[in-house]
């Protein structure tokens, strides 16, 4: 599978059923393959879900940082406390998210939104997507301003 396949592009409203459980929509899943990798997006504010060959290379990254920084060890080590590789959907099409991370990161949320993100699917509380939002709306201007600059300096 190349590179530009592997491209995860849109969004969809779901709600985990009361067993913890999340329809990945069929165009994601297709691009997932038959096992993945549940983790912790970089700032902990939402759960990705890894194809494993994306996986790979993020932990790839991670350890070329260097394994003497205190500093990246604690996040490391919370990173990898609530991953979970090896996983897959169900024959409807549904993953279990584990407990540990849909509860420090969903919280009581059953309501989510699952969006592309390029190299991984990220899962968001509707709540923390709708702020998320709120607050790109506000700052458009200025990121439109910034984009312009960007295409003059490459001209």
């Amino acid at each position: 599978m190349g590179e530009r396949t592997l491209r995860f592009i849109g969004s969809f409203c779901h709600s985990l059923d009361a067993k913890g459980r999340l329809v990945i929509p069929q165009s994601f899943r297709e691009k997932l393959g038959e096992t993945f990798c549940v983790a912790p997006s970089y700032d902990f504010k939402s759960i990705a879900v890894y194809p494993t060959e994306m996986w790979e290379k993020r932990n790839e990254a991670y350890e070329k940082l260097g394994k003497l920084n205190p500093a990246l060890n604690r996040y490391l080590e919370q990173f990898y406390a609530l991953s979970y590789d090896e996983q897959s959907c169900d024959g409807q099409g549904r993953v279990l998210l584990p407990a540990n991370i849909r509860q420090k990161i969903l919280g009581e949320e059953r309501d989510v939104e699952i969006t592309g993100a390029n190299d991984h699917i990220r899962v968001v509380a509707e709540t923390v997507s709708k702020d998320s939002w709120d607050q790109f709306s506000g700052e458009l201007p200025a990121l439109l301003d910034m984009i312009a600059g960007l295409e003059k300096a490459e001209t």
